[in-house]
């Protein structure tokens, strides 16, 4: 084997190595789900000044989000055999760093006056727009075109504020449904190749 042919099977194994992430596209597909109505219905209740409806809404869904992400994360660890854990501790650092922020500026800005509490939710969604664009720089191509989406979305929603949740209910929702689910995807296509390989053998 000749020097060009060993270094071309290197990079083989790091470019494979570097493929193999699991950016656990489950957790953005429920919480796209739970915002697909969340967002919408939340709208429609504070149209209908059923604030405390709203509220209620507000609250169950977090916790639900909460759950099902705690839960799952736990049955998914360790999933990926051979993962590059570096890349996926990148990923945890961006989504606990993005979302911390998210959850303090909820706090902070209403309270300040920066922003009206009803407008929370575009708060959210430049957050989201910033998580999936981050996450697409460093996983997939996929989040980087839906944290533009999302983020052109939570513009018209400035403009639009009486009808942000119709608005960003669908944005954020398939924004983050769309590329989660073809994170999985490809989680499953790397599993099943792992799986041949290993019945090869």
């Amino acid at each position: 084997m000749d020097t060009k042919t060993e270094i071309d099977f290197i990079k083989s194994i790091v470019d494979k190595t570097n493929q193999r992430i699991d950016a656990q596209g489950f957790h953005v597909v429920h919480w796209g789900l739970i915002v697909l109505i969340w967002y919408p219905l939340s709208n429609y209740l504070q149209d209908l000044e059923m604030y405390g409806a709203m509220i209620g809404l507000g609250v169950g869904s977090a916790i639900l989000g909460g759950v099902l992400s705690a839960v799952r994360a736990v049955k998914a660890s360790g999933r990926l055999p051979g993962e590059n854990t570096f890349i996926s501790g990148q990923l945890m650092k961006v989504v606990f760093g993005t979302l911390g922020a998210g959850m303090i500026l909820t706090g902070v800005a209403p309270t300040t006056g920066w922003i009206q509490g009803p407008n929370v939710p575009i708060l959210w969604g430049l957050v989201h727009a910033n998580l999936a664009f981050m996450i697409g720089v460093v996983c997939s191509r996929d989040f980087v075109i839906a944290g533009i989406a999302i983020f052109l979305g939570s513009i018209a929603a400035m403009f639009l504020q009486p009808y942000q949740g119709y608005i960003l209910g669908p944005v954020m929702g398939l924004g983050m449904i769309v590329p989660g689910m073809r994170a999985e995807a490809r989680v499953k296509a790397l599993l099943a190749e792992t799986q041949a390989d290993g019945a090869t053998v």
